[in-house]
């Protein structure tokens, strides 16, 4: 009956229910349904469509459905962008579009991340499409990182970016077992967030203090007694905060980390000393939401130890386009804002407690500080404050292309000396060869206040290259501040050695 949407009683009248087994060489399981020129099918084992003999509408009686591809799609919902279905190959690792072809009058489902087969490692298991300000289906993957494909098809454009979400997960801990068979000399290595590293090494059991005073630790009596014995010598060295362990885990944090970096623990000896490590915040679902304020709103859920307890957060996307004024600029996670009279006290950040957070205090960058009490309190008074967790944005280029006079400069000797980077709306960034090779672009010149926030940046910035030589030829720029960064070009500039 027409407007029944619950009766799906079968038939052959034109409101009837349409009950039809796919021809097909194997039977597989309907994983979703999309409306397109014609009903999309897509099963565990292949993209069918159905549609009516007679271009007329779908009824029982005239019904016919064609298999398209035999790629098999995920159990997750695809999404509609403009003519367009993208849906997640059966295995999760790939993301197609079904797409109408004239030439073959059939559906071809090209793979969209073939440019970037690495992002999806750790396999889709959710998508959102967000429409404005800019096309962006955003991936959640299993292991709780979140990836972005900008998807302009009419223009070629498809651009895949990895986002690490400010904070982290998990504990680093140490859990003893079988302490009697812990070896003389078996180490526990940390790997601090800023990449340093400091090693234990266990001595021979025993009650008495270890000969080394700083970094050695002896087992002795129990497993309890050894995680004691760890627990002690590691609380003592200045750069580790260690919880009173729990029966025989230790559980250790460093005493002053970096807002971006994680600590891990490398033992030689996991069978008795089993390690875990600090992870980047989990985002675990995404959803996008028409707006009608110029951008679609995203939510997602993310999942962050604070304080050593687990905490899971719904948080909101900033807004893509915050206007021309640097302290409209929000480039914090998980943050909040503070707008009002001028004040050095900023309450309210409980959900952050325990962590080192990302300031900007009316448009300009301010010292890090340490959530105490669900409060910071700043260095001087502001009357706009961002507060939040810090995270840092690369760019890294392909190898350079600059040709040579006997071809191709791929597989040649280069070096890169001098690199124009054309700016939007900038405030601050680094350049350089690598990530650890990195130095910072002056935005602030003599003429201009030090009391007062730098006006946001467009134009270029001519930057002398601390570049090698290499086969490479690799250029990073990456903003490790709460601050705007749009980079619109990079020009190097640079000889090739042919010889």
């Amino acid at each position: 009956m027409a407007g029944s949407f619950e009766d799906f009683n079968g038939g052959v009248a034109d409101t009837d229910a349409l009950t039809y087994t796919l021809g097909s060489n194997q039977v597989n399981v309907i994983r979703h349904l999309q409306a397109g020129r014609a009903l999309l099918v897509g099963t565990s084992g292949g993209e069918f469509v159905v549609s009516s003999s007679e271009n007329a509408p779908l009824s029982p009686t005239n019904a016919v459905v064609k298999r398209q591809a035999t790629y098999g799609s995920a159990n997750i919902q695809p999404v509609n962008v403009a003519n367009v279905t993208l849906f997640v190959q059966r295995a999760k690792r790939k993301l197609r579009e079904l797409v109408f072809d004239f030439d073959t009058d059939s559906y071809q489902a090209p793979d969209l991340t073939i440019l970037a087969e690495h992002i999806t490692e750790g396999l889709i298991k959710e998508i959102a499409f967000q429409q404005e300000p800019d096309n962006i289906v955003w991936c959640v993957l299993s292991d709780g990182k979140l990836v972005g494909m900008t998807y302009r098809r009419e223009e070629s454009v498809i651009a895949w970016h990895e986002h690490i979400i400010g904070g982290h997960s998990g504990n680093c801990t140490v859990t003893v077992a079988d302490f009697g068979n812990i070896a003389t000399g078996t180490t526990l290595k940390f790997t601090k967030s800023d990449g340093t590293t400091v090693t234990f090494t266990s001595e021979a059991a025993g009650g008495s203090a270890p000969a080394d005073t700083v970094l050695g630790f002896r087992p002795n009596s129990n497993n309890n007694t050894t995680a004691d014995n760890i627990f002690t010598r590691i609380n003592a060295h200045p750069d580790f905060t260690v919880a009173n362990p729990s029966a025989a885990i230790v559980t250790i944090e460093e005493t002053n980390p970096t807002p971006t970096g994680f600590l891990s623990c490398i033992t030689s000896d996991s069978t008795r000393l089993a390690t875990t490590d600090q992870t980047h915040a989990l985002v675990e679902s995404i959803a996008a939401v028409p707006g009608d304020a110029g951008e679609d709103a995203i939510y997602m859920v993310v999942q962050r130890t604070v304080n050593l307890a687990t905490k899971r957060y719904v948080e909101l996307f900033s807004a893509f386009d915050f206007g021309s004024k640097a302290e409209d600029a929000f480039f914090v996670d998980s943050g909040l804002t503070y707008s009002g009279a001028a004040a050095t006290s900023i309450s309210g950040l409980g959900h952050l407690e325990g962590e080192v957070v990302a300031i900007l205090a009316n448009g300009a960058t301010h010292p890090n500080k340490t959530v105490a009490s669900g409060a910071i309190t700043l260095d001087f008074a502001a009357t706009k404050v961002h507060i939040g967790l810090n995270f840092n944005s690369t760019l890294q280029t392909m190898r350079v292309e600059a040709g040579g006079t006997e071809g191709t400069a791929q597989g040649k000797t280069k070096r890169i000396h001098e690199v124009v980077v054309r700016f939007f709306r900038t405030i601050g960034a680094k350049v350089g060869s690598s990530e650890t090779e990195l130095d910072r672009i002056p935005f602030r010149s003599s003429a201009d206040l030090m009391d007062q926030n730098l006006a946001m940046f467009t134009g270029d910035k001519t930057i002398e290259f601390r570049g090698d030589f290499d086969t490479d030829g690799f250029i990073v720029v990456q903003q490790d501040q709460p601050l705007p960064l749009t980079v619109v070009g990079i020009y190097p500039r640079l000889i090739t050695y042919d010889q």
